[in-house]
């Protein structure tokens, strides 16, 4: 009979440090999301930048091609100068939404690792020793 409370504080301390490792992994695991959403935050902040950045620069393209265009050309060929430079701004505009869409195919899913940890987790935890 006196085996019994010896029995039952030893499983409350294998409990114990079972719930201490398993905090301290839990704890491990939103370390590692936090992580990983900050640098989807950057990542998000560099993506909009970029596209910001293209529709700058191709309407400023657009202006100052359409009015160099018009001022050079004579009269008879103004129009055709218009066309070639909307036609130019236009293309140089979509080179950098190609760039920006290159630029986020190219980058990992956030939370991959998050996600892998856990799958490794579980793998862990669900075979039989």
């Amino acid at each position: 009979m006196d085996r019994l409370p010896l029995i039952i504080s030893g499983i409350s301390g294998v409990a114990g440090r079972l719930g201490g490792i398993a905090a301290q992994m839990l704890e491990d695991r939103l370390q590692l999301l936090a992580l990983e959403l900050r640098e989807a935050k950057i990542r998000f902040v560099q993506a909009l930048l970029l596209a910001c950045m293209g529709v700058v620069f191709s309407l400023l393209g657009l202006l100052l091609l359409v009015l160099a265009g018009l001022y050079v050309l004579p009269l008879e060929w103004r129009f055709l100068g218009l066309v070639v430079t909307a036609a130019v701004s236009i293309l140089t505009g979509l080179v950098v939404f190609v760039v920006l869409s290159r630029h986020l195919q190219r980058k990992t899913l956030a939370f991959d690792l998050s996600l892998a940890e856990l799958k490794k987790d579980t793998i862990c935890f669900s075979t039989k020793n």
